[in-house]
């Protein structure tokens, strides 16, 4: 993985260039925090919605790469039906670059790279695990890099790859262990890379399928109706690669489909990358880090 992306940036440094002249933040000032988790109605920041059940459990799943351009042509039933279902956008912003580790890093931390200067930043994995509310949070990831996305003591850590196997023993988990919270990041399609072509749409109706494997655990694990699925990407790409400042490179989709999310709904307000974490701390009835940039995304909610 860390030699691929290397290599990828050899042929992205004009673009880079380019993308650092208009670097873009992330959108949206300082969330409303909820005062705890499963906060009363008459508690909640009049911001907020009252979100009286919490999802009992979140899986978060990350398609490195998967630009927003790409979702309306490609063959995934199982990611359109959520979209059909749920709320959802094809232009959130991503982080400049447009590259993998700033990007994955502010979604789970609710900030942008400046914005973290401690190396105590509290991070979602974080947050989760101090709430002391369901069982230890679990990441799977592909990339090696990902491992140092959170503390080792707030989550439990598993190397996977994007193949059917490994969405096996993501749902083989699910269904013994119910988790709160679970973060499922794949590789793909940014290894197979050429966007747009025929090799990216196949591997994104390969991915499809993993999804459907680990949507399918929770309805086996008798869990699905208390779970709330959140779908998105660290950035997308440009026939060759990214890091740039196209919108290709930077907007990403986000789908988030539910318990308690409106049904066939489109994001329809400017959103960040960063608005990933405040969003899902709040749907498992969780305060976000007063410390995050990004907004609750309130719209999305029924």
């Amino acid at each position: 993985m860390t030699g691929t992306k290397k290599s990828k940036w050899k042929l992205l440094i004009p673009f880079v260039v380019l993308g650092l002249l208009a670097v873009y933040g992330c959108a949206g000032a300082k969330s409303a925090t909820v005062p705890g988790a499963y906060p009363p109605e008459e508690h909640l920041s009049p911001e907020l919605p009252a979100i009286l059940i919490p999802a009992e459990h979140l899986v978060f799943i990350g398609l490195d790469g998967w630009g927003g351009a790409y979702v309306s042509k490609a063959d995934m039933p199982a990611v359109k039906r959520m979209m059909a279902n749920g709320a959802s956008c094809l232009d959130m912003q991503c982080v400049m670059p447009s590259s993998s580790w700033p990007n994955w890093t502010s979604m789970f931390s609710g900030a942008p790279p400046e914005k973290r200067e401690s190396e105590n930043f509290p991070g979602m994995f974080t947050v989760v695990k101090k709430s002391g509310i369901g069982n230890t949070p679990v990441l799977f990831y592909e990339w090696d890099q990902l491992s140092e996305i959170c503390p080792d003591g707030a989550v439990e850590k598993f190397r996977i790859a994007s193949d059917p196997e490994s969405a096996q023993r993501i749902a083989v988990y699910i269904a013994e262990n119910k988790p709160f919270f679970t973060a499922v990041i794949f590789n793909e399609p940014d290894h197979t890379g050429l966007w747009g072509t025929k090799s990216y749409y196949a591997k994104l109706a390969e991915m499809d399928t993993l999804v459907a494997i680990i949507e399918q655990a929770t309805m086996d694990a008798g869990i699905y109706s208390e779970t709330v699925f959140v779908l998105s990407s660290d950035h997308g790409g440009l026939i060759w690669g990214h890091g740039g400042n196209t919108p290709r490179q930077r907007k990403i989709p986000l789908i988030i489909y539910g318990r308690g999310i409106k049904k066939k709904y489109e994001i329809p307000s400017l959103t960040s990358i960063c608005d990933i974490a405040p969003t899902m701390a709040v749907i498992m009835g969780l305060e976000p880090s007063p410390e995050w940039t990004g907004r609750v995304l309130t719209e999305i909610f029924e």
